[in-house]
């Protein structure tokens, strides 16, 4: 595998395009307008930031599921006057003892072709921590088949991975280095480069790992945990890079 830098000014850029404040989009069916659930087929663009949702109730809109061995997990949405965008986060304090079981959020019925994913992250929850990692799901298919970038924050380290009927092959496994502070970014940008993709990772605003990736699927997105820490998430926020879908509608002549 090689590193790349190919896409290091549209991070620097968009970087630059989110300091400007949280986007509003128009959600159906929801009480808050950023927390975006059945959106129309020609918003490219989400953000979750759990604020409008019943502190106690996991999120609307989400569907929770579990890979390998245990229990399902406890997602909730919870108050925090700390969030990045206060006052709620959203935790998965379920834990798992089993390496190879993850616990998954999917987005009910948002898919992308090719995405720029990112969610702010930080351990939750008073009991002591081993392994404790939580990030994001991008190109699932299915609760069995996707792709995943977790970021273990008691072992300062990232995995890069994908689900094959269920099957987990590890991409990558590297070493991050967190900034201070509690909250960390965690961000994957899934694009097209003529008849490549590529998968580029990045945390706390530093690219991790990038590699080229066979063509296969686009998919829904979500989140995910692993290990036996509770993972509070804010910001879940997901943008189209590159589609064949028109991104409004034909003028009318």
């Amino acid at each position: 595998m090689k590193r790349h830098g190919l896409l290091t000014g549209l991070l620097l850029g968009w970087c630059l395009m989110s300091s400007a404040g949280p986007v509003s989009v128009q959600a159906q069916g929801g009480s808050n307008a950023n927390d975006a659930t059945h959106q129309p087929e020609l918003d490219r663009r989400h953000l979750w930031n759990f604020d409008g949702e019943a502190p106690g109730q996991p999120p609307a809109g989400f569907s929770a599921g579990t890979t390998g061995e245990g229990p399902s997990g406890q997602w909730s949405v919870e108050p925090d006057a700390q969030a990045p965008t206060a006052p709620h986060r959203l935790t998965q304090s379920q834990s798992s003892l089993h390496k190879e079981s993850l616990q998954i959020l999917l987005a009910d019925g948002v898919t992308y072709d090719y995405v720029d994913l990112s969610v702010r992250l930080r351990p939750a929850g008073d009991r002591p921590q081993t392994t404790g990692g939580g990030g994001v799901i991008f190109r699932a298919k299915d609760a069995r088949n996707f792709y995943a970038a977790i970021a273990d924050l008691a072992t300062n380290s990232l995995d890069l991975i994908r689900l094959v009927d269920g099957q987990v092959t590890v991409i990558t496994h590297e070493p991050i280095k967190l900034k201070a502070g509690p909250w960390h970014l965690l961000r994957v940008l899934h694009n097209t480069i003529l008849s490549k993709d590529l998968i580029e990772v990045a945390f706390d605003g530093k690219i991790i790992y990038s590699t080229w990736d066979k063509a296969q699927f686009g998919g829904q997105i979500g989140l995910v945990t692993r290990g036996d820490a509770a993972i509070g998430f804010d910001n879940f926020h997901a943008i189209q890079l590159y589609s064949q879908k028109p991104l409004s509608k034909p003028a009318a002549y």
